[in-house]
């Protein structure tokens, strides 16, 4: 399981992927962007991976990019506007790897999650083109079971390095919807991580409101 070390420096809460780890989440956007919350307070080397998955099960890699730590909500939208992006339709895990030694790299934090990217709904649409302000498209996107979405436009109204209270507020429901269902075919020891984890995403909501 990804992120059961605690930050390199030992603090009370892993590296955590902002993201379903029960779920797959889905977005509309094929140039997305991903966050995650940083532990450490000082800057070390991150490496933020994107991979697709074929009909074969395997994976392959479609971004890599090496960047610098910093604490608290990190975001990174890896696909500029102008270059080909996400496909339609493809399902796809994204990694995030914190360095904490590079003389010895099973002392690296490690945490994923999946995305899959989907059409536009025509009628989510119509309700978009209607919102006032990013609040209210962040609700109308978590409404309507886009994760990604809802998060991006969320972090618009935060400072850097925060939440905000209107992401904080998604990653408390996010919480609640990762609780598995009796009837999910996990093992105790998967159950016990998700239920970890839900935990983690409350005290980020708190931490980095």
């Amino acid at each position: 399981n990804s992120g059961t070390t605690r930050g390199c420096d030992g603090g009370d809460i892993p590296l955590t992927v902002l993201a379903s780890q029960n779920y797959v989440g889905r977005t509309t956007s094929t140039h997305p962007t991903f966050a995650w919350f940083v532990p450490d307070s000082k800057s070390l080397e991150l490496k933020f991976t994107i991979y697709s998955r074929g009909s074969d099960g395997n994976f392959t890699e479609v971004r890599s990019m090496s960047l610098q730590s910093s604490p608290g909500i990190m975001k990174l939208s890896p696909f500029p506007e102008g270059e080909p992006g996400l496909l339609v339709g493809k399902d796809y895990v994204w990694q995030v790897v914190i360095l904490c030694d590079p003389s010895y790299p099973s002392s690296a934090l490690v945490d994923r999650a999946q995305i899959q990217v989907v059409e536009m709904p025509p009628d989510l649409q119509d309700k978009l083109d209607n919102a006032v302000d990013s609040a209210e498209k962040a609700d109308l996107y978590a409404e309507a079971g886009f994760w990604y979405n809802a998060l991006d436009e969320a972090l618009k109204l935060a400072e850097e390095s925060k939440l905000g209270e209107v992401a904080s507020a998604l990653l408390e429901d996010l919480a609640k919807w990762e609780k598995p269902e009796p009837s999910q075919d996990l093992t105790q020891e998967e159950r016990e991580w998700i239920e970890k984890r839900m935990g983690y995403l409350i005290d980020i909501a708190n931490v980095a409101r």
